[in-house]
């Protein structure tokens, strides 16, 4: 099919043991051609898009000329995969629907609890990686 794409950021709102929210998991585990995950982390954007102190909204750096000179350092990952951890909860617990843009029957979308725990592996081996990926991307600024 043709090559799409989504950003799917760790900053959450909520206070919770992990970053990212159990549904990335749910769309990674229901998706009908399992998704290719290619983590990347960045430092130096906080010079580029500083953060308000107030209100955490971002704003263009006032003035990108002159100044603060602007570094920023981007790394990708390997690629992610999932299939064991799916492959394991279809065997213990059966297969998982898939969407499939035609999905009518709203029961489905009520995640069992099983299905809940599946959701939460997928995030924090996601942001497992993150974190890493993080940890070497900020070492490497300072090297």
């Amino acid at each position: 099919g043709r090559g799409r794409f989504a950003v799917l950021e760790g900053q959450s709102k909520n206070v919770q043991k992990s970053k990212l929210k159990w549904g990335v998991g749910k769309l990674i585990a229901h998706a009908p051609i399992r998704p290719r995950v290619v983590p990347f982390a960045h430092v130096g954007m906080e010079v580029l898009l500083p953060q308000d102190e107030t209100t955490r909204k971002t704003h263009v750096k006032e003035k990108l000329l002159g100044g603060e000179p602007l570094h920023v350092k981007i790394k990708f990952g390997e690629e992610i995969t999932f299939d064991d951890l799916i492959q394991e909860h279809e065997q213990k617990y059966g297969k998982l629907w898939v969407y499939n843009g035609d999905n009518n029957d709203h029961d489905q979308y009520v995640s069992s609890e099983m299905e809940k725990e599946l959701y939460k592996k997928i995030a924090l081996r996601i942001e497992y990686h993150l974190e890493n990926l993080t940890k070497k991307v900020v070492s490497s600024r300072y090297s």
